[in-house]
């Protein structure tokens, strides 16, 4: 089977047309369907094999296009921006709500690959009667503190970067730079936040993002890939403690186990084990 290729259309407080470009993977099974959320700057096409890899084990995937990315029909500029805000009280309700629809009474996990993971983290402290679950894949923390050597060097070079490079350009060129893609100014000033504090917070929500993170009681899997420089695990064991009530499973994939380098990208490309230890927590939950 191949994925349908459709946007579904979003509520905006400024009553602008958007719609989201989705990739729909359907399953037949009365199991859990996934709401996949990419990384920075991946395009959702990026995760067909990860999706067709979990559909043919009977597993319904809708993966969610990143506002100025792949089929958007948003690019960031001077005058487009946009950040957490959309995604988390526009685009994601949207499609939570679709597949809520096409498959009534079944359960809704969540799953993201770093960004993705953050957005899957902040929507199940907002909406958790929504999911039945949070798959975090890849996904630690971005706060510089918790890596070390090269990569904490250069994150806190990114860091001073950011503004500077948002206001030359009205955007952050992150193809230019070699970290995420061309990305709009306010979705890296949320970012920052949790690059330089930790802490979950968009501008335009007056809200605390992590306390219903705190409070979210359900199952949560954790996929850290071993040779993953972006998701390292004091990287992702940050994340683990943002769920301090959660359900917590967590599973280190490696190179002999993946059949590539383990790290923060290829394991999308030989999805296979990814998708067994998805399939297996699932059906340990009855989901399956």
């Amino acid at each position: 089977m191949s994925a349908e290729l459709f946007t579904l259309p979003v509520s905006t407080p400024e009553k602008s047309a958007y719609a989201v470009p989705v990739r729909w993977f359907n399953a037949s099974s009365s199991g859990a369907a996934i709401l996949l959320m990419p990384a920075l700057g991946i395009p959702a096409r990026f995760y067909d094999p990860l999706a067709s890899a979990l559909q043919a084990a009977g597993t319904a995937v809708l993966i969610m296009e990143q506002r100025g990315h792949g089929d958007s029909a948003l690019r960031p500029s001077r005058s487009v921006d946009f950040g957490y805000r959309e995604a988390l009280d526009e685009d994601i309700p949207a499609l939570l709500g679709w597949l809520h629809s096409q498959r009534p009474g079944q359960p809704v996990v969540l799953m993201g690959h770093s960004l993705g993971g953050h957005y899957a983290s902040m929507t199940a402290g907002r909406s958790p009667e929504r999911i039945a679950g949070v798959i975090l894949s890849a996904c630690g923390t971005a706060c510089f503190e918790a890596f070390e050597g090269k990569v904490r060097n250069q994150l806190r070079v990114l860091i001073m970067m950011i503004p500077m490079l948002t206001r030359a350009f009205g955007y952050y060129p992150g193809d230019k730079v070699g970290f995420g893609g061309r990305e709009a100014r306010r979705l890296m000033q949320d970012w920052l936040q949790l690059a330089r504090h930790n802490r979950y917070a968009a501008i335009g929500l007056d809200e605390d993002l992590e306390a219903g993170i705190r409070h979210f009681n359900k199952p949560l899997l954790m996929l850290r890939m071993a040779d993953d420089d972006f998701a390292p695990k004091a990287a992702m064991d940050a994340m683990r403690a943002r769920f301090s009530s959660a359900q917590v499973s967590e599973r280190v994939l490696d190179a002999t186990t993946l059949g590539d380098r383990a790290d923060h990208l290829r394991w999308v490309r030989t999805p296979h084990a990814v998708a067994g230890g998805v399939r297996d927590w699932l059906t340990s939950h009855g989901w399956q």
